[in-house]
């Protein structure tokens, strides 16, 4: 089982508190009406033209963040010591309408980063996320519902805040944005992510878990906003802030 951060997880947390002070006063429908409408939420198909709806999406997530060698990864160069500016367009797709965020290693506790977005591109990043394939060494089950298993335990009992802008966002660890899905294929590079454990070939893979999926930002500067965590009895806990300066333009 791989998560996003790069890592298993052994920090310990018993749970997570986001408070929100509202500023203005407004119903709960009219407020969770507009703060969705800046999400794409699971069972949509964003830019589905194609045929490629939001699980399809997360698994195209998986695919770029593992087609990233160690040697150009922005989690790998010159970590620790990570300072401001990252290159996050690493690897994209220039002609997706899509714009897949980097999310940095669990080990950084509070993590910062400042990235340029192209306009007019949704930005797709895992908050809480996971993905078992068949080249890991520790999948013994390797059957379709062992590798399931594998990608959705991880992300049990998690618990999530997300501000836009010092906007809450309704995006949490409801259910109703975990998202599964299908199997698919991952290819490893020379040098890849988990190269102590992988070799670089092609391996079945699929991935579970919370995915925020925001529609195109107005050009500009903009703030992400996350408190991440997971707790007993999930066996990865761990929990993790982290501040996104999203350059939009």
């Amino acid at each position: 089982m791989k998560h996003d951060r790069g890592c298993r997880f052994t920090l310990y947390v018993a749970s997570i508190v986001a408070t929100t002070v509202v500023m203005f006063s407004f119903s709960a429908v009219s407020y969770a009406q507009e703060n969705q409408s800046k999400v794409f939420l699971p069972g949509s198909s964003p830019y589905g033209t194609n045929g490629t709806n939001f699980n399809q999406w997360i698994a195209k997530w998986w695919q770029w963040y593992n087609s990233v060698p160690k040697t150009e990864s922005p989690n790998y160069l010159d970590y620790p010591n990570h300072i401001g500016k990252v290159d996050c367009a690493i690897r994209q797709n220039a002609s997706s309408p899509v714009f897949f965020l980097f999310t940095p290693l669990v080990d950084e506790a509070s993590p910062e980063r400042t990235c340029d977005i192209p306009k007019d591109k949704a930005i797709l990043v895992p908050i809480i996320a996971a993905e078992s394939d068949l080249g890991d060494p520790e999948q013994t089950d390797r059957s379709d519902q062992g590798l399931i298993q594998a990608a959705k335990s991880g992300n049990d009992y998690a618990a999530i805040s997300v501000k836009l802008d010092n906007t809450t966002l309704n995006f949490n660890e409801d259910p109703k944005f975990r998202a599964l899905s299908s199997f698919f294929n991952m290819t490893l590079p020379e040098h890849n992510l988990w190269e102590e454990k992988e070799k670089p070939v092609t391996y079945k893979a699929v991935t579970d878990g919370y995915f925020l999926f925001l529609k195109p930002l107005a050009e500009g500067n903009h703030t992400l906003y996350y408190e991440a965590a997971t707790n007993p009895p999930n066996p990865n806990v761990y929990a993790q802030i982290v501040k996104y300066h999203l350059n939009v333009k």
